[in-house]
């Protein structure tokens, strides 16, 4: 059989393998490209996304579809997963869209942050020059991506490498150009398909968190957690908007959450509107490096961004080269803690190298009180004072100052040292040769002041954020449990906030998914926004076709809005479709009446 007429083969040159994922508009399979085969370097291996068959009966559907093919086919950059080949394949009397592209053999960030917790700034800093490289190609082609989330970046052989392994920009790859259009326009909800990110392997993450909002209501469409102000607003959206997403993925690499967690989706998008850019160090002090870099791309006006994004990525460089230089020249320096004064030991982070979390863990103090009095102390007669300078941005500067007394200094004294009135008196038993020491009374002793550790970020499940409290010398606190669109026991908050110092022992209480949540209202929206709607919740959607008048939105639900249901449940949305028009009077194709007592044959 010759391979154009080999049923199994799509195209006649891609034949299907193992299923790697099933989203809202698609399947993903993992193919084999039999015109690659033994063509030197070539892969014969790519991901195959093929549009559910109940979406492929109608057209308009099917070339909404294969708008992502056509705005990503023109580019050929090594951090953009490459569209090969797109097209119709008729399969069982349904004609079924389909688009290859390249098999990226890795997680997203979105699954990489869940599974190992926020990234090393330089990691994070690599990773979002890979993405920036795609945009700046796509951007010299006048292509826009307007859905630069953690679920539509990958990474390429990172499922293969080790948590604290240094990420690099050369795995990554830039995906999902479902959304995508020319510079100038805006993302509205006729443009397309649906707003699900499709599973990894090809185009795109597994579930989103939060994929649209209420401004589905008014056709607008996007990830709310990552939306630029003006694609919220329904404004045209220009590369700057792209810059802005980067921005905000910037944070969530380094934080673990995006930027403006809220409760109601409404409230996120007001918050990328009109609330400041958030500062990353505020939840890791370790990111300050990166604080200014996260604010810029993230303001408020456009014009007032990073230019393009070849400028974004010198910028991101240089705050890297500089970071990376300060904690080389600071790397041995130790705390340093006042001459016999009762001051509270907090366990600072010190700088860990590119890939790790120890950032995000306490560590001991590098110094102790005897080795701080033998570095510090002055010649005979001197007295060292030690001033602490709380910096600016969480970050303790500690500085010493060394004083001699000498003719006018009054000399400088610390808790421990106790200046005789008449000290220049010569005790009478005394030779008057020898000088003495003047007597000095004993500090009185003085309470223990509790340690204190650094409160760490929590993330991943409840048994994770246990484990990292009792790794930090705190414990669990209240735990609450609220309906969300994350999965069961899956950290939503944290208090006391990441950061802050904390006696040892210390109950963090936290609050965390309940693994349930409340079907939303979609009635009156279409079914793009309604299953974007209702993926947002956490669930799965499906479509049935219901009798009624003939319109463009969604009546309802199966079960209704304000049901509580599991997350990951699937609902279903009832769309009017038309009645098929009755076909012509069938002909004799009955088989003829049994005779009576006589059964017919089988």
């Amino acid at each position: 059989m010759t391979p154009g007429n080999d049923p199994e083969l799509l195209d006649g040159r891609y034949r299907l393998g193992e299923l790697l994922g099933v989203g809202g508009s698609a399947s993903v399979f993992a193919a084999e490209d039999i015109t690659a085969t033994g063509q030197g370097d070539q892969t014969s291996l790519v991901a195959v996304k093929m549009l559910h068959p109940h979406l492929c009966r109608d057209a308009a559907t099917r070339e909404a579809f294969f708008r992502e093919a056509r705005a990503a086919k023109p580019l050929r950059h090594p951090n953009v997963a490459a569209v090969h080949e797109f097209g119709l394949h008729e399969a069982g009397g349904v004609t079924m869209a389909w688009i290859a592209l390249d098999l990226v053999d890795g997680p997203t960030i979105s699954d990489w942050v869940e599974a190992n917790g926020p990234l090393q700034p330089a990691s994070a800093a690599a990773v979002l020059d890979g993405v920036l490289a795609a945009l700046e190609a796509a951007h010299a082609l006048g292509i826009v991506h307007r859905d630069v989330t953690p679920q539509n970046v990958m990474l390429d052989g990172a499922g293969r490498a080790h948590r604290d392994e240094a990420l690099t920009s050369a795995q990554v790859r830039l995906v999902d150009f479902g959304l995508a259009a020319a510079t100038g326009y805006a993302a509205l909800g006729s443009d397309v398909l649906l707003t699900e990110h499709e599973p990894a392997a090809s185009g795109s993450a597994g579930p989103t968190e939060a994929t649209t909002s209420e401004s589905a209501r008014t056709g607008v469409v996007g990830n709310v957690n990552f939306m630029s102000p003006e694609q919220a607003q329904g404004k045209p959206v220009r590369a700057a908007g792209d810059l802005y997403q980067c921005g905000a993925l910037l944070y969530f690499m380094l934080t673990g959450q995006p930027p403006y967690p809220r409760d109601v989706a409404a409230l996120v998008l007001e918050a990328h509107v009109s609330a400041p850019p958030p500062v990353p160090s505020v939840l890791v002090p370790a990111a300050r490096a990166l604080d200014r870099i996260v604010t810029r791309a993230m303001t408020k006006t456009p014009a007032r961004r990073y230019r393009t994004a070849a400028e974004f990525r010198t910028v991101l460089a240089d705050a890297i080269s500089r970071d990376t230089s300060r904690l080389s020249a600071t790397d041995a320096t130790a705390i340093a803690i006042g001459l016999n004064s009762p001051t509270a030991v907090t366990k600072m982070l010190a700088p860990g190298g590119a890939g790790n979390l120890d950032y995000l863990t306490p560590l001991e103090p590098a110094a102790d009180h005897e080795t701080t009095q033998s570095a510090f102390a002055g010649s005979t007669g001197g007295v060292v004072t030690m001033l602490s300078i709380a910096a600016v941005m969480g970050l303790a500067i500690w500085g010493t100052i060394s004083a001699t007394a000498g003719p006018g200094m009054s000399e400088p004294t610390s808790p421990g040292y106790v200046t005789s009135p008449t000290a220049t008196a010569i005790p009478p038993h005394a030779p008057t040769a020898t000088p003495t020491v003047p007597p000095t009374v004993p500090p009185t002793a003085t309470p223990t002041v509790p340690e204190q550790v650094m409160m760490p970020t929590l993330f991943g499940t409840l048994t994770d954020a246990e484990t990292t409290l009792r790794a930090a010398g705190l414990t669990l606190g209240t735990i609450t449990r609220i309906e969300s669109a994350e999965v069961a026991d899956r950290v939503l908050s944290q208090y006391p906030t990441a950061g802050e110092p904390l006696p040892a022992n210390s109950a963090v209480n936290v609050t965390v998914a309940s693994g349930t949540n409340t079907v939303p209202q979609v009635g009156g929206i279409s079914a793009a926004a309604a299953i974007a709607l209702l993926q947002s919740a956490g669930f799965a959607a499906t479509m049935i076709p219901v009798d009624g008048p003939v319109t463009a939105t969604v009546t309802g639900t199966q079960p209704g809005a304000g049901a509580v249901l599991r997350v990951g449940l699937t609902v279903t949305l009832l769309l009017p479709t038309p009645a098929p028009s009755p076909g012509p009077e069938p002909t004799s194709t009955a088989p003829p009446a049994a005779l009576p007592g006589r059964q017919e044959s089988l």
